[in-house]
């Protein structure tokens, strides 16, 4: 994976971390690199993107801190099970990916995301196979969120060819 498609998602994190959650105190850790085919976290928020750079996107959390996240951008506690924590969650995962895919085409790299998906559980399998990730540990006053890019260029000609047989990338 690019450096350059890190420093958007962190920069987004943080921002959309502080303006939509409350967050006051966040602290990224250093990147490290490690394989992922299942979730780690007992809550992840997992978004697709596709484009010029293509991948996966998670946030992975305890669930006291998506607890925290969601009683912040609901206004109220609310169980896990409830669609609404589910909502506030995916929102989140929005958000991010969304601003970070606003960077990363200002500077090149058109891409789209796809609507997040909330899994609740470490271990649940949501690839076929291990793909390299870069993950960001966030620390913050409720607990660490870890940010884990999967994400690569595809090149141009591939985007293009897809783009004329009418699929997508």
């Amino acid at each position: 994976m690019k450096a350059e498609f890190l420093n958007p998602f962190v920069y987004a994190g943080m921002k959309v971390l502080s303006a939509e959650a409350g967050l006051k105190k966040w602290m990224p850790d250093k990147p490290y690199l490690t394989r992922v085919d299942s979730t780690r976290h007992p809550v992840s928020v997992v978004v697709g993107v596709v484009g010029a750079v293509q991948g996966l996107v998670l946030y992975g959390m305890d669930l006291s801190v998506a607890k925290g996240i969601v009683k912040a951008m609901a206004g109220a506690p609310l169980s896990m099970s409830d669609s609404m924590a589910e909502s506030a969650l995916g929102e989140l995962g929005n958000l991010i990916t969304g601003l970070a895919s606003g960077l990363l085409e200002e500077t090149g790299y058109p891409c789209r995301i796809s609507p997040p998906a909330i899994v609740q559980g470490s271990g649940v399998r949501i690839l076929r196979m291990s793909i390299p990730v870069v993950a960001v540990p966030i620390a913050t006053e409720l607990g660490e969120i870890k940010i884990l890019l999967g994400l690569s260029e595809v090149s141009q000609a591939a985007d293009h060819q897809a783009t004329q047989a009418g699929g997508s990338v």
